[in-house]
């Protein structure tokens, strides 16, 4: 008789248990010279920040930097030399960095308004200029490794494109995607639902040619969708911040009096989720495994309650009262503090990026870690069949959503990773088969999920869980 043993490698906690006491501020204190646009978080943990700032902490970075886990400046990380700001990143499954903004130069080569970084930080030279010829403020990467960009432009090149559009893996334009005829006014924020549509949102009055405010969605070849249908009258609408859940239910940043609105898969109203009211402006939505949602923003009260920058609504969109108000302050002055991202831990610590000096009465300069309540939960846990394994990831607690079908993932040696399958939504989590035998040569695998991150969840970050090892290694005869 051969048995198997099958490990789990501990290397992200997987825990529900509450950490004691309300939310904290640690240490974190990067001190970027100016408060970074946007960031994601990468698999590994380390944080990817991107504005105008010059320098963080000591060290000379121009627009693009990166953090290891404790705050640090990860100095293997190549300054890229941007030449003008950075507003959105997103990080590939192979670990290069997509950024766009308003630069004409990256590392000291034309790249107008869109490029790809290598993971050290160098300009990744295999994708191509793109010609826009305005700001991108917006980033999605389809399953198929084509790019999606929102923002200011209105030509690619030669190529009339109004705010949206879609280029190859290796940066060339992608005119399969057709015109999406937006007007008269931008694109801040692009999202993606697991059947391929597309959704926009920004300022615009017309989408495919038609009247159509603020938010529009498209085929995955870019054909206006008239079938999704208009947010009522009586819910104002302003789509700076679009999130799409695992269910493909859509949370749209709105007016102050109901500052999330949450939408069906088909874009109708969801009544059952009336969001507390705030006093200014959100400027980011994290959606967390348990339900809740975190937002970022301009207020200092939301449900009537002293609220400053930051604070989480129950899965209904009442205020959560355990959430405590941490106070993000442009001085000692001035509490009403800004922030533009949210971004989490694999451990469920938060991570905000923004104006502010001060929070909760500690010296912070525009980025703060705030430890939570509650951890996050990740277990990977594998089934083995006939010459096949079935994977579950199941999550939960803090942390952040997925915003796309995670990627199953296998690897000979724990380091290289390539796609194997895409999982399968399940309650709790997601779900994948693929081949494999246990009583062969040892393998792992792990799970890749894409979060959005930053500024307009404009940015797309990375989660991975923890690894799962089979491995055969003991004689017949042994129990």
């Amino acid at each position: 008789m051969r048995c198997i043993r099958v490990w789990l490698l501990p290397l992200l906690v997987a825990t529900l248990v509450p950490r004691a006491g309300a939310q904290t501020l640690d240490s974190y204190d990067p001190h970027p010279l100016s408060p970074p646009t946007s960031l994601a978080m990468q698999a590994d943990g380390k944080l990817v920040i991107v504005g105008g700032f010059l320098a963080v902490g000591a060290a000379s970075y121009t627009r693009v930097a990166r953090l290891n886990v404790d705050g640090s400046v990860d100095a293997t990380f190549v300054d890229p030399n941007v030449d003008s700001e950075v507003k959105a990143v997103a990080v590939q499954a192979d670990g290069k960095l997509l950024i766009g903004g308003s630069f004409t130069h990256v590392g000291g080569a034309v790249r107008h308004s869109l490029a790809r970084l290598n993971a050290n930080g160098t300009l990744d030279t295999s994708f191509a200029d793109t010609g826009l010829n305005d700001t991108v403020w917006a980033l999605a990467v389809q399953p198929d490794g084509k790019v999606l960009a929102g923002g200011d432009f209105d030509h690619v090149g030669a190529t009339a494109r109004n705010y949206l559009a879609r280029f190859a893996a290796n940066g060339s334009f992608d005119s399969g995607f057709a015109d999406p005829q937006l007007c008269c006014l931008p694109v801040r924020a692009v999202a993606l639902q697991s059947d391929g549509h597309v959704l926009v949102g920004g300022y615009f009055s017309q989408a495919g040619g038609i009247a159509h405010f603020n938010l529009a969605r498209y085929s995955g070849s870019g054909a206006f969708d008239p079938s999704f249908p208009s947010v009522p009258d009586d819910v104002p609408l302003v789509a700076l911040v679009l999130r799409v859940a695992p269910d493909d239910s859509v949370y749209v940043s709105a007016a102050p009096a109901q500052p999330v609105v949450r939408l069906h898969a088909d874009g109708s109203y969801d009544p059952t989720f009336v969001a507390a009211a705030v006093d200014e402006d959100i400027n980011s939505i994290m959606l967390q495994p348990d339900g809740r949602v975190l937002i970022g923003g301009t207020f200092e009260q939301v449900g009537g309650q002293p609220r400053h920058a930051l604070a989480r609504l129950g899965a209904n969109g009442a205020l959560d009262a355990a959430f405590a108000d941490l106070q993000f302050s442009f001085d000692a002055g001035n509490p009403n503090g800004y922030i533009y991202g949210i971004a989490a831990q694999a451990d469920g610590r938060i991570i905000v990026n923004g104006n502010f000096t001060l929070a909760n009465g500690q010296a912070r300069a525009g980025m703060a870690r705030i430890n939570s309540a509650q951890y996050a939960m990740n277990r990977l846990a594998g089934q083995a069949g006939s010459g096949n394994v079935t994977m579950s990831w199941t999550r939960g607690g803090a942390g952040a959503e997925l915003v796309q079908a995670p990627l199953l993932q296998r690897s000979s040696d724990g380091t290289n990773f390539a796609t194997v399958a895409t999982m399968m939504r399940i309650a709790g989590g997601w779900r994948a088969t693929t081949s494999g035998d246990v009583h062969g040569a040892p393998f792992y695998l792990r799970a890749l999920g894409t979060t959005a991150d930053g500024a307009g969840n404009a940015s797309r970050g990375q989660v991975v869980s923890r690894l799962w090892f089979s491995d055969a290694i003991f004689a017949d005869g042994f129990d």
